[in-house]
C-alpha cells in the first residue's frame, strides 16, 4: 500500500538536511490529488508490496501541489508537471528524474539502477555529448530512463529535446561495439529507448525514413517491446502517424503487441486497459478489427470489478473514458464519468472531462455549467486557481456578452488568488499569465494581474 511508505514530515529543506546528515539519497514525489498519472503512481508503483523496502536506503518526501507554498518550492526546484519524481544526492544535487509511466516492476528496477549508477544523469549526458569519457552501461540506462517530459530545463538547458535524444541514441548505439554480451545488450536497450523517445519528440516535424523498420524490429522483439510498453501505450499513435507510408503495417504490429499486453495478468488493470486503448487507436489508424468496441466495453467492466482502491480506480476511470471515446462510444464515456462522481476522491477532475464531453456534443451551456461546478468543487489553492481559470476563459471565449457571469467568475477567482500565499509562482503564475492575455481589461481581476505581473 502507498500508505506503508515512511514519508518524511517537515518540509523539503528539513528533509534535505536530514538526508545530508544521514548520508542518504533523497526521493521526492511531487503531485496532486486529482491527477490521474499521480494516482496511477500511487496505485501501480507506491502500492507495490516491495516498494517501501526499495526506498529504505533513502529518505522520501512527498509534496502536494496544493500544500502551503508548494508552488514557490516548485519554482525553486524546477518542478511543474504532476507527477514529477526526483532523486537527490545527500548534498542536494540531482541524480535523476524518474518516469511515472513505467509499470511498477520496471520502475523499481529504474529506481535501483539510478541509486547505484555512480553518476548523475546530468554528468552522464555531459560526458556523452562532449566525448570526455566512455560511459558505463549503467549510465546509458540512467539516461534512457530519465523523465525527459519533466526535465524543465535541468538537463536540456535550452537544447532541442528531439535532437538531443537522437544524438544520445546514436552515441549509445556506437558504444555497443566492444562491450561484453550482457553489457552490450544493456547499452543496446538504452539506445533503443532513447531513439523511441527521440521519435516521439520529433514526430510530425522531422522525417526519419528509417523509423518504420526500426519500430517494426522493436515490436517484433517481445522483450524489448515490453520494456518500452509505456512509450507505445502513450505515444504509439504519434509514432504511426509520423510514418504515413507504412500506417497499416505499423498499426498491425503495434496492435499485435498491445493484444499481448492487454492479456498479461502480471500487469495492473489500468495498464492492461491502456493496452486495450492502444489497440483501439491502432484500429483508427488502419488496423481493422470490428470486435474492438465490444472488447473495450468488456475490458472496462472487468477492470472496474477488480479495482476498488481509490487511486487505482481514479486512473482506471480516466483511461476507460479515453478508450471509450477512441472506440466511438462517447455517450458511454459520459455515463461512466457521471457514475464515478459520487465515489471519487477528486470528482472535480471528472467534471472537467464532462465539460469536454459537452463541448464535443456542441452543448456549450452544459460545458460551462460543468466547468463552473468543477471550479466550485475544487479543493486546494493551486487547483482552484487552475480550475477557475479554465472556467473563466471558457466564458470569455464562448459567451463574451454575458458580463454578469464573467464578472462573478472573475470576482470569485480573485478571491482564490488572494487566498493563495504563492499565487504568482510556478503553475499559478502560468494561469495568471493566461488570464491577463485574454481577460477584458476593465475587470478588477485584470488590474490586479497587471499589477502583480
Amino acid at each position: 500500500m502507498a500508505d506503508a511508505i515512511e514519508w518524511f514530515e517537515g518540509g523539503f529543506d528539513a528533509a534535505l538536511a536530514a538526508a545530508r546528515e544521514a548520508g542518504r539519497s533523497l526521493f521526492l514525489y511531487w503531485g496532486a490529488a486529482w491527477c490521474p498519472p499521480c494516482n496511477r503512481v500511487k496505485y501501480e508503483i507506491f502500492g507495490r508490496e516491495e516498494f517501501p523496502a526499495q526506498l529504505q536506503s533513502m529518505l522520501a518526501i512527498q509534496v502536494d501541489g496544493d500544500s502551503p507554498n508548494a508552488q514557490a518550492l516548485a519554482a525553486r526546484l524546477k518542478l511543474r508537471s504532476y507527477p514529477t519524481m526526483v532523486m537527490y544526492r545527500p548534498d542536494g544535487s540531482e541524480i535523476t528524474r524518474l518516469p511515472c509511466e513505467l509499470d511498477g516492476e520496471l520502475f523499481g528496477e529504474a529506481l535501483m539502477a539510478a541509486r547505484f549508477a555512480g553518476k548523475s544523469a546530468g554528468e552522464s549526458m555531459a560526458a556523452a555529448l562532449e566525448g570526455t569519457r566512455t560511459l558505463a552501461p549503467s549510465e546509458w540506462t540512467l539516461l534512457s530512463n530519465y523523465s525527459w517530459d519533466t526535465d524543465e530545463g535541468v538537463l536540456l538547458q535550452g537544447r532541442d529535446l528531439g535532437v538531443t535524444l537522437a544524438t544520445l541514441a546514436q552515441l549509445a548505439s556506437a558504444a555497443v561495439t566492444g562491450e561484453a554480451p550482457a553489457a552490450a545488450r544493456q547499452v543496446e536497450d538504452a539506445a533503443t529507448r532513447l531513439r523511441l523517445h527521440a521519435l516521439v519528440a520529433q514526430a510530425g516535424r522531422v522525417a526519419d525514413a528509417a523509423s518504420p523498420e526500426f519500430l517494426l524490429s522493436v515490436l517484433a522483439d517481445a522483450r524489448v517491446a515490453r520494456a518500452n510498453m509505456d512509450i507505445f501505450g502513450n505515444s504509439g499513435h504519434q509514432l504511426v502517424r509520423a510514418a504515413p507510408a507504412r500506417h497499416a503495417e505499423l498499426a498491425a504490429a503495434m496492435a499485435k503487441a498491445a493484444h499481448v499486453w492487454a492479456e498479461d495478468m502480471w500487469l495492473s488493470a489500468p495498464d492492461r486497459l491502456t493496452a486495450v486503448r492502444l489497440q483501439m487507436r491502432m484500429a483508427r489508424l488502419g488496423h481493422a478489427d470490428a470486435s474492438l468496441p465490444q472488447l473495450v466495453r468488456t475490458r472496462i467492466e472487468q477492470a472496474l470489478a477488480l479495482v476498488d482502491d481509490k487511486y487505482g480506480r481514479h486512473t482506471l476511470v480516466n483511461t476507460a473514458v479515453s478508450a471509450l471515446n477512441d472506440a466511438g462510444l462517447p455517450a458511454e464515456a459520459e455515463a461512466l464519468l457521471q457514475a464515478s462522481l459520487a465515489g471519487s476522491h477528486s470528482p472535480y477532475y471528472f467534471m472537467l472531462s464532462l465539460a469536454s464531453s459537452a463541448k464535443r456534443r456542441g452543448d456549450l451551456p452544459g460545458m460551462l455549467n460543468w466547468y463552473e461546478q468543477a471550479w466550485r468543487a475544487a479543493v486546494g489553492p493551486a487547483t482552484r486557481i487552475q480550475w477557475g481559470t479554465t472556467y473563466l476563459l471558457a466564458l470569455v471565449d464562448t459567451t463574451p456578452g454575458d458580463t454578469a457571469r464573467i464578472e462573478a467568475a472573475a470576482a470569485g477567482l480573485a478571491q482564490d488568488f488572494a487566498a493563495a500565499p504563492d499565487a504568482f509562482e510556478q503553475r499559478n503564475l502560468s494561469q495568471a499569465q493566461k488570464l491577463l492575455a485574454k481577460l477584458p481589461q476593465d475587470l478588477p481581476l485584470a488590474a490586479t494581474l497587471r499589477e502583480k505581473l
